[in-house]
């Protein structure tokens, strides 16, 4: 293994003289978790979770859009922990599904520090137990930890040296998160890092809070999540299920009921509608879906909302090269993901600022 390029080599030992702290106690912040009782990391209440469906039960675990925030003039640290599952999609790089991403954040912008990528065990996925040691560049700077898109964490700490400041994290200056609701796509499926799921590469450009509900194959429009998300507190929701109705009849029952329970309870909140960007795998299914949603927006616009928006799902992946925007046809890697939020982020920043 001498010849292996260290970048490469996965840390055996926890560096000596680090203090670890618990990343969801204070000074830490979480952000893109329900409010649960401390150390539980669910993207949903848990006194919710009985009336979901089972899949979305399953998913809420998943911590895609979730981040830690905190600030150190540490010149290292070292993260341990703990996946909930092992994580082995044949088609969904580790380090985006199980792993982790962390940057730097200013009043100007992000800078990545570290991918964390996980140790796996040949041929049965991700170790459960992780440790991961990262430099850091020194002084007193803001930091931003990205949690995993398709799995969740029993445990994670954050160790830094024992004479290092630790201090509360930066706060995004649009403190009310954009939220989205949508289906595996929405979560993060197949990105290859943490950070660059549409939802987040989105709220960091634009220096917001981030609540990602994507539940991958789950996301069908229920009663029971339409109420819950018009209960929260947004800047922006973002409508974007359409993958995952399993019919276009399905769509065409849910879609406007499910944009009313949200407008009936926030008239004034700014709603984007957004169809599959995967338009060419089934044009004619594509085709048909888009005009179910853009029927939505219309009858919207027609009984008087002037806060509700439409995105057309065939153009989000440009015209150029759109066959590269995907790893199977249907889920975006990380030029997928690129262009759908160049597409979104013009519309997103007119609303927010």
């Amino acid at each position: 293994m001498s010849n292996v390029d260290p970048n490469f080599r996965l840390p055996k030992d926890v560096p000596a003289g680090m203090r670890f702290y618990h990343a969801y106690q204070p000074p830490f912040s979480v952000y893109g978790i329900a409010p649960n009782e401390e150390g539980v990391l669910s993207r949903l209440p848990l006194s919710l979770l009985p009336s979901m469906s089972e899949g979305v039960q399953y998913l809420a675990w998943h911590l895609a859009g979730a981040c830690v925030r905190f600030s150190t003039d540490a010149g290292k640290l070292c993260i341990l922990w703990t996946l909930r599952e092992t994580g082995n999609m044949p088609h969904f790089a580790a380090s985006g599904q199980s792993g982790m991403e962390l940057f730097e954040e200013t009043d100007s912008g992000t800078r990545q520090i570290k991918t964390i990528i996980p140790a796996m065990d040949q041929g049965h996925g991700c170790l459960a137990e992780q440790s991961t040691p990262v430099d850091l560049p020194g002084g007193m700077r803001h930091y931003v930890l990205y949690l995993p898109l398709y799995n969740g964490l029993k445990d994670l700490r954050i160790g830094l040296p024992e004479e290092a400041a630790l201090q509360p994290g930066r706060t995004p200056r649009i403190t009310k998160p954009v939220v989205f609701y949508g289906s595996s796509i929405t979560q993060g499926g197949c990105v290859s890092k943490a950070g660059s799921c549409y939802t987040t590469l989105l709220c960091r450009r634009l220096d917001a809070a981030e609540l990602n509900l994507g539940f991958s194959g789950n996301a069908k429009g229920e009663t029971a999540v339409a109420q819950y998300i018009a209960s929260l507190l947004m800047s922006v929701f973002v409508m974007d299920y359409d993958h995952n109705a399993p019919t276009p009849e399905h769509l065409r029952q849910t879609h406007a009921a499910f944009y009313r329970i949200i407008r009936e309870a926030q008239p004034d909140l700014p709603i984007v509608m957004v169809s599959k960007p995967d338009f060419d795998k089934f044009p004619e299914d594509s085709t048909v879906r888009r005009g179910i949603i853009r029927q939505t927006y219309e009858e919207a616009i027609a009984g008087g909302d002037k806060n509700v928006y439409f995105i057309d799902g065939e153009t989000l992946f440009g015209e150029r090269d759109r066959d590269m925007c995907t790893v199977d046809g249907t889920h975006p890697n990380d030029l997928g993901f690129l262009r759908m939020a160049d597409h979104l982020e013009p519309l997103l920043r007119s609303l927010l600022y």
